[in-house]
């Protein structure tokens, strides 16, 4: 064995530079997980990789037997793996550890085993494949992420002297002759290292700006997702009623992780479960008006109604209004929409599939059509405020039921962006009056359309009017005045609904479930913490909303969370969310999104399912991509300028030496470099049969070049006459050379074009 390591150390020179990556890859994964530098599985990744590299060597020089002993090999620690990964407990605590960066599973040796077998072999293998087989930069690279990428996906640190050497080494195996598989020696040159190390400085520091740590979050809660609950938590006792009252954050606080839901659709929107109308500034908490919370509609009824509510067909009612009554669009200022041709809404589907949960509501979408349960043997009603509802009994546990909706986030910006919704409410009514007139004396089947929008008008203003206008007195001047503050010079409502949406995410409000402030008033949040839950952020906005005269209500359901099955949610208790619905002029009620870190809102935060916010630094990354950028800059302009610097440079380096040594570099200029792409291993002729190959190859007449070059390699006598001459056949040599190779280029470029337009008559 020892003679065997020392052959290893021995070995081709080359090799040394991609073993050493490739421990510090290794390294690198272990230290994610608190291993220690100076410990044994540190020996044995040095030990593990110096016998793949072994057998990586053996392999290419023997590729029969090498591709059998690795296929063997790969199937073995497959093997292996798999024993250790799933052991008793199927996995789910190596999942736990692997995820968390060893935060919420306590290490076992069986784990380290695991990437022992895994991360060690591989890393190996391709950083020898990728360097000393077939050097490939691109994906030496992307190997060589892997250990950031999965420092900042656990939410671990990474050492940053791993990321400083992973970027050296990088550098080092670029800047040193490869082999490729044929045996032939390739020189990446300046330029190619250069390249990556830009490439590779780039894609990493734009990869640290674009996912920050936050240190304040809980690493399991970032998976927890992976990790079905199926305990015995008991849900708060009134869950699945129709509550009186909001939620609140107290009981946001008490979640249980119980799955409630299983979803299977293509969208995820968020999903309502209760609708409340009035608000009271003692208790501070939501409450129904019993008017719109109240079954009232039967399910087909609804359906009915709500199913002639297609943006898409007011649109079309508006083209055939126009054509009947010309100017009329013009008259409204929906030129744009009517000349939008290509608008679509779709009708979408989901699947929700309860988890042994049943509940009185049945939770959909706010613009839901129907919701078509697998039993039939209950009634469906649903409330003035959109909710769909049995009357007393919750549905069986055990019941699935389909959801067909308006998709509400597609079509939604078209729409606004073309004026389909800048009306005030009296303008809307107007409009629509008008259109249902013209509709109905021309007898156009799209008048049932125009008359169900007319009937949602008519409904959110006596909403406006009789269910919270006199709720709306108590909202404090501090209110108003901020949210007239934040609306200023806006028109429309759905601006305003935007704006005081925007207002939250840019004036670093904090998404906090588990704060308690002193005092719990909308007021306290607005002005002082900016911290809280979903209710804060919902109840401030429609407050605010209301302040402004737009016609609003606060909603509760859920968002759900993504699983590891594609169109595949979850639901659970902890999915809970409070937000706003907005009657828009035209479009009817939607979802505007005021809580920060949201997939509804327009702003530069990403959330990812579990509610982790996750603010991108734009700043960091507009700097990094300007000086990325300059860099490039700076660095073409000296690619294109230094041959012709290094050509004077040369000239008159050539004019200072003596005529014998003038000539013979101006012989190995044109033989190792002007003409190398012409002519392989042109050092190894003769300068007459150079010449000769010169001439053949581009033309040019090289005179006596042959015989002043012999004269200086052999006998040294070459005076000041020859070596003028040698200098102006050299640059008659260089320019041909360069026309030639200019000609070849459009000769292949005319063979590639002619070959595409052979294949393209086939």
């Amino acid at each position: 064995m020892n003679s065997k390591l020392l052959d290893f150390i021995k070995g081709d020179k080359k090799e040394i530079l991609p073993f050493a990556l490739a421990i510090i890859l290794s390294l690198a994964i272990f230290s994610v997980y608190s291993v220690s530098l100076f410990s044994l599985w540190s020996l044995a990744v040095i030990l593990v990789t110096a016998a793949m590299f072994m057998i990586c060597r053996f392999t290419d020089r023997h590729h029969v037997a090498g591709g059998i002993v690795i296929t063997v090999l790969v199937f073995v620690l497959l093997r292996i793996f798999i024993g250790l990964v799933l052991g008793y407990d199927w996995g789910v605590g190596f999942q736990k550890w692997f995820l968390t960066g060893a935060d919420e599973a306590e290490t076992q040796f069986d784990y380290l085993l695991a990437l022992t077998v895994s991360f060690v072999p591989f890393f190996a293998l391709t950083v020898y494949y990728f360097s000393c087989v077939l050097y490939r930069m691109s994906f030496l690279t992307l190997v060589s992420l892997i250990p950031c990428a999965l420092s900042v996906k656990v939410l671990s640190e990474i050492n940053n002297t791993y990321i400083a050497i992973i970027a050296m080494l990088n550098i080092a195996v670029l800047m040193i002759s490869l082999r490729l598989k044929s045996g032939e020696r390739v020189s990446t040159g300046h330029k190619a290292s250069v390249f990556s190390a830009c490439v590779f400085g780039f894609v990493l520091l734009v990869f640290s700006a674009l996912f920050p740590k936050n240190p304040e979050a809980r690493y399991y809660d970032e998976f927890e997702r992976l990790f079905m609950n199926s305990g015995d938590d008991s849900l708060f006792s009134d869950f699945s009623i129709m509550s009186e009252f909001s939620g609140g954050p107290d009981s946001f606080r008490n979640f249980t992780n119980k799955y409630l839901y299983m979803l299977s659709g293509d969208n995820v929107p968020y999903f309502k479960r209760q609708t409340f109308d009035l608000y009271d500034f003692d208790e501070l908490r939501w409450y129904s008006d019993k008017y719109y919370s109240d079954p009232y509609y039967i399910n087909d009824e609804w359906a009915e109604k709500v199913g002639k509510l297609s943006l898409e067909r007011l649109r079309e009612s508006i083209v055939s209004a126009d054509k009947y009554s010309s100017g009329f669009a013009d008259k409204y200022g929906l030129t744009d929409l009517v000349n939008y041709t290509d608008f679509t809404e779709n009708i979408k589907v989901v699947s929700v599939i309860p988890e042994n949960f049943g509940a009185v509501y049945y939770i959909t979408p706010t613009r839901s059509i129907n919701v078509i349960p697998s039993d039939n043997s209950n009634i469906i009603y649903v409330t003035r405020g959109g909710v769909f509802r049995n009357r007393l009994q919750p549905h069986d546990s055990k019941l699935t039921y389909q959801v067909v909706y308006y998709d509400e986030f597609a079509p939604r910006y078209f729409w606004l962006d073309r004026g389909g919704a800048n009306f005030s409410n009296d303008e809307c009514r107007e409009m629509l009056t008008e259109l249902c007139t013209i509709l109905s004396e021309n007898n156009d089947p799209l008048y049932d359309n125009a008359e169900a929008f007319l009937e949602v008008h008519n409904e959110a203003m006596d909403y406006h009017t009789s269910a919270y206008e006199e709720n709306c007195e108590s909202i404090s001047p501090e209110i108003k005045a901020l949210a007239g503050q934040i609306t200023a010079g806006l028109d429309y409502d759905w601006q305003k609904a935007e704006a005081l949406q925007s207002y939250f995410m840019e004036n670093d409000y904090i998404y906090d479930l588990e704060y308690i402030p002193p005092d719990p008033s909308v007021e306290y949040f607005l002005f002082n913490s900016k911290r809280g839950s979903c209710t804060h952020y919902a109840t401030a906005f429609v407050l605010m909303a209301r302040s402004l005269g737009l016609t609003a209500r606060y909603a509760e359901g859920f968002a759900p969370d993504i699983t590891g099955r594609d169109n595949v949610f979850a639901v659970k208790d902890s999915c809970s969310h409070a937000y706003p619905e907005v009657y828009i002029q035209n479009m009817g009620w939607i979802v505007f999104e005021p809580t920060v870190a949201s997939d509804y809102n327009r702003s530069s935060d990403i959330t990812d399912d579990t509610g982790f916010n996750v603010k991108i630094d734009y700043s960091l990354v507009f700097v990094i991509c300007v000086i990325s950028g300059t860099v490039m800059v700076i660095a073409l302009i000296a690619i294109a300028a230094l041959p012709a610097i290094s050509e004077k440079r040369f000239v008159s380096r050539i004019s200072k030496a003596s005529p014998d040594e003038s000539i013979k570099q101006i012989y190995l200029r044109l033989s190792r470099k002007t003409a190398a792409k012409l002519i392989k291993h042109g050092d190894a002729l003769t300068p007459y049969e150079f010449s000769e190959q010169i001439e053949e190859l581009t033309g040019c007449d090289t005179g006596d070049f042959a015989y002043i070059t012999e004269n200086a390699l052999f006998d040294d006598r070459a005076d000041d006459t020859g070596r003028q001459k040698a200098i102006n056949i050299y640059l008659n040599i260089r320019d041909a050379v360069k026309e030639c190779i200019k000609q070849q280029k459009k000769l292949r470029r005319k063979i590639i074009r002619k070959k595409g337009r052979i294949n393209n008559e086939k």
